[in-house]
């Protein structure tokens, strides 16, 4: 998640050296490791023990949870993280999600579908968590630079 902030610090939001903030870097490292990393593998973990069916047809069922049923959960715990480990208040919070959750959303749904078909079709589950860090990297681009936009109003 870090490095996916300071990309989009650079690259996206075209930053100078100078205004680089290294603390909303550190707050997604802190994101990355204590919330997404261990939520994710033990996501993985589940499916792979809930989904005995083999081939197309397993990758397919576990697209479909993963899409249908975790992602908009985790969507919400993600920017809910963020939200607060940028300062913002809880009586704000439903405004925030309500501005960025459907905009993340519809955003995963065109990356992250493909990218777990493959995944969970042509990789091993003890390498699957390392492919989705190759995809992931882009999103927690896109993520750094969508939960980043507008700062969470602090009163």
């Amino acid at each position: 998640c870090a490095t996916g902030d300071a990309i989009a610090q650079t690259l996206v939001e075209r930053k100078k050296l100078s205004d680089f903030d290294p603390s909303r870097s550190a707050k997604f490292f802190i994101l990355g490791s204590c919330v997404v990393a261990p939520i994710i593998r033990t996501w993985y973990l589940a499916l792979d023990r809930i989904v005995k069916f083999p081939g197309a047809r397993g990758a397919l069922t576990k697209m479909c949870m993963d899409q249908g049923l975790f992602a908009p959960c985790f969507i919400v715990i993600f920017s809910t993280s963020a939200f607060t480990l940028n300062g913002g208040q809880p009586q704000n919070l439903m405004s925030h999600l309500k501005g960025i959750y459907f905009d993340i959303l519809i955003s995963n749904w065109k990356l992250w579908p493909a990218a777990q078909i493959i995944n969970f079709y042509f990789i091993p589950l003890q390498h699957r968590l390392l492919v989705m860090n190759l995809v992931a990297l882009v999103w927690n681009t896109y993520l750094a630079w969508k939960t980043n936009q507008t700062k969470p109003t602090i009163q």
